[in-house]
Order: C-alpha cells, then sequence, then structure tokens
C-alpha cells in the first residue's frame, strides 16, 4: 500500500467518523421531538377533556399561551400535564 492510499484511507474514515457524529446529533434530535410531541399530545387530551374541547381547539389554546408567555409549547405542555390546566 502507498502513502497516497494509506492518506486517502486515512480521509475517508475521518470523514465516515464526522458523518456518524451528524448522524448520531440526529437520531437525538428526532428522539427528542418524539417525546416532545408525545407529551404535547397528552395535554392536548387534558385540556379536552377539562374543557369540552376538540383537539384543534386545544391545540389553539397552547399556542397562544405559548405565545403569550413567551415560553415553548413543549414547557406549556409539560404544565398542563402536572396541573391540569394552563
Amino acid at each position: 500500500m502507498t502513502e497516497s492510499d494509506e492518506a486517502a484511507l486515512r480521509a475517508e474514515l475521518a470523514q465516515s467518523r464526522a458523518n456518524a457524529e451528524v448522524l448520531a446529533g440526529r437520531i437525538d434530535h428526532l428522539q427528542k421531538a418524539v417525546q416532545s410531541n408525545r407529551r404535547i399530545g397528552m395535554a392536548l387530551g387534558i385540556l379536552m377533556t377539562h374543557h369540552q374541547l376538540t383537539e384543534a381547539e386545544a391545540f389553539n389554546r397552547l399556542v397562544q399561551s405559548s405565545q403569550q408567555q413567551n415560553r415553548k409549547l413543549a414547557a406549556i405542555a409539560e404544565e398542563v400535564i402536572y396541573t391540569g390546566h394552563l
């Protein structure tokens, strides 16, 4: 194996490692997004049950509360899950 072959292999290995790190970051992000989506769904169900709302109405209330309080929707959803109200 020549020096240029070894250099090419090292470069390919470095690129593969970088790609693996990017993919790991994406996987982590997607896992967090799925969990957040589930929690928002739970909050929607709570609001729908307690206030006799449709899914769209409950979601609109979450969004409005998020905007008014300048907080992330997921944080508002967590509050609803633990307190039962906005």
